[in-house]
């Protein structure tokens, strides 16, 4: 399948590092701290040597049968794979899939005749914000058809989460390296004023009298003092996931401590506390969108 790239991706991609507020889990993203820095630091923003992704492998199986979406034809029933993977950010990148291109390809699928459910194949630290929303509208747009919306996951943890959460089953990949949870909101903010300030550039911010609030909670943080805006951005954000995870898992165990907090589970842990439903491959997760689209369209 072709990517549908956005023409200014490297200013996406700097603004979502730069400003961005994320839903992802800790030990992802001290893994991201190298990456940034060189991209950062760089002239052009990757080395030669990286692999660029010129199209997205969306797959579509009938019959145990695997072939290339592009491919599929009018007739049979597909059950189609497409990859939610790495950190979730709105934009694509030349290395990296955006959330709004796999939102896209959902829609283009599940509104053919002979796709008869998705599955979503979530391998994903969590990421930005505002790469949520563009897959619950897709997700949404799914189940209003009337068809099946799977998700199989090793790794959903905080925005892959709420992306699962969303889907009508949760497959947990294995009981050995699958990871659910992290719950939470979090802001990654990076001050370059001391950096610039030291090649002697000067900043300068003047505000009207009569805007004495615009920019204030950002102001704070800079200053250091960050409860401004917890209240005002980060606060109601996690209530928000958490309300819907809550709605999406009704099994959810949420006695369980720091399950809705952050906390994060492996594997049969998960299945137990209601973060998923079952172990299983992604045959097994095929197998079982392909068995409930039977039953809706019976």
């Amino acid at each position: 399948m072709q990517r549908r790239l956005e023409a200014n991706w490297q200013q996406h991609l700097i603004s979502a590092i730069l400003r961005g507020q994320f839903m992802i889990s800790p030990e992802f993203a001290f893994g991201l701290g190298p990456q940034l820095e060189g991209i950062l630091k760089s002239t052009s923003l990757y080395e030669n040597n990286i692999q660029i992704l010129d199209k997205i492998d969306i797959m579509a199986y009938e019959d145990d049968e695997e072939h290339d979406a592009e491919n599929i034809g009018d007739e049979g029933a597909k059950v189609i794979v497409l990859p939610v993977k790495g950190t979730m950010l709105k934009y694509g990148t030349l290395c990296s899939y955006g959330m709004i291109e796999i939102a896209s390809y959902i829609k283009h699928f599940a509104s053919k005749e002979n796709v008869s459910a998705i599955v979503l194949d979530i391998d994903s630290g969590g990421g930005a914000v505002n790469a949520v929303p563009p897959l619950l509208e897709a997700i949404q747009f799914v189940k209003e058809l009337g068809k099946p919306i799977v998700a199989h996951c090793d790794a959903a943890c905080s925005a892959a989460y709420w992306t699962a959460s969303a889907c009508d089953h949760i497959f947990s990949n294995n009981d050995v390296s699958s990871v659910f949870g992290s719950v939470g909101v979090m802001l990654s903010f990076l001050d370059m004023v001391p950096f610039y300030e030291k090649q002697g550039a000067k900043f300068h911010e003047v505000y009207s009298e009569l805007s004495d609030h615009k920019n204030l909670a950002f102001q704070n943080l800079l200053k250091g003092e960050y409860d401004q805006i917890r209240k005002e951005m980060l606060d109601p954000m996690a209530i928000k996931f958490q309300d819907t995870v809550k709605s999406n898992r009704l099994n959810l165990s949420l006695e369980t401590s720091g399950i809705l907090a952050g906390a994060t589970f492996n594997g049969q842990r998960s299945v137990d506390l209601g973060l998923a439903d079952r172990i299983g491959t992604l045959k097994d997760a095929i197998d079982y969108a392909s068995v409930q689209s039977w039953g809706k369209n019976k």
